[in-house]
């Protein structure tokens, strides 16, 4: 469970390095995520000092699509924002646990008990508040958000089972490969560079390479069906708290109701 909390904590503290670099008008989300990538494979590979690799073929293939998944993520989730809004974006990412629960459920194996299936009801029905449906909608945007995160996310506990290789291979080479992903649509979309945003980067892409090598860690110990639910409730809660600690955010009765619910799911799902 400390692995678990570990990622939480990055994850956290990711939302809020992005929220507060944003506020720089002369920012490039592509250049904080190019740096960022870079800076966590490069992590990566400081960690594989002494350790032995094998170049065992699942492992690099399987890197190489999460990390193109990663990047397209991004790209989906900001095309989401702008057809359908930031809170309905961001409430379907959440919803998306459901494909690494029902992959662990059904695929490994996992027990899923009743206080389980309270706790991640209870979390669900928090993440589903959190989006606001506000006029016309793209369900095929929203389709490929929920698709692509759940894939994602489910990865690592792919990796988990079946990698042969250390977790920080395996990053080096999802991060290298988002990051090469992120350096094309660059280059051909953008191509202005912003050397602040190349700083922030490097203090998200810290974070970011953590709370995936923790949270894959957290799955040796903790059960999947158990693990992906407590991670998206914490860091939604983890950001409602630093939302009024540090930014000075007045919780309104929806925020209250969707952090009541989340600690309620929480508890169920710590409960043996």
């Amino acid at each position: 469970m400390f692995y678990l909390l570990l990622s939480i904590v990055s994850s956290v503290l990711i939302g809020n390095l992005l929220k507060l670099f944003q506020k720089d008008k002369n920012s490039s989300i592509y250049l904080i995520l190019l740096s960022n990538y870079f800076v966590a494979s490069l992590i990566s590979f400081f960690q594989l000092n002494g350790v032995k690799v094998t170049f065992n073929l699942f492992d690099i293939i399987f890197a190489i699509f999460i990390g193109i998944l990663y990047f397209l993520n991004f790209v989906i989730y900001d095309k989401n924002i702008k057809e359908n809004g930031i809170s309905l974006s961001i409430s379907i990412m959440r919803v998306s646990l459901v494909i690494p629960l029902i992959l662990s459920i059904f695929l490994f194996k996992e027990k899923f008990t009743i206080n389980l299936c309270v706790g991640v009801i209870l979390i669900i029905i928090a993440f589903m508040l959190m989006g606001n449906l506000k006029g016309k909608i793209s369900l095929f945007l929203i389709f490929l958000l929920f698709l692509n995160t759940g894939i994602s996310d489910a990865g690592l506990k792919i990796f988990e089972v079946f990698g042969k290789n250390n977790i920080s291979f395996f990053l080096f080479i999802l991060f290298l490969s988002a990051f090469f992903i992120n350096l094309i649509v660059f280059l051909i979309r953008e191509k202005k560079f912003y050397f602040k945003s190349i700083l922030y980067g490097f203090f998200v892409g810290i974070p970011n390479q953590f709370m995936s090598y923790f949270f894959i860690k957290s799955l040796k110990q903790v059960q999947a069906s158990v693990a992906y639910p407590l991670l998206g409730g914490g860091v939604v809660l983890g950001g409602i708290l630093t939302d009024i600690i540090f930014w000075k955010a007045r919780p309104n009765l929806k925020q209250c109701i969707i952090f009541f619910l989340l600690i309620v799911g929480v508890i169920f799902l710590n409960l043996k």
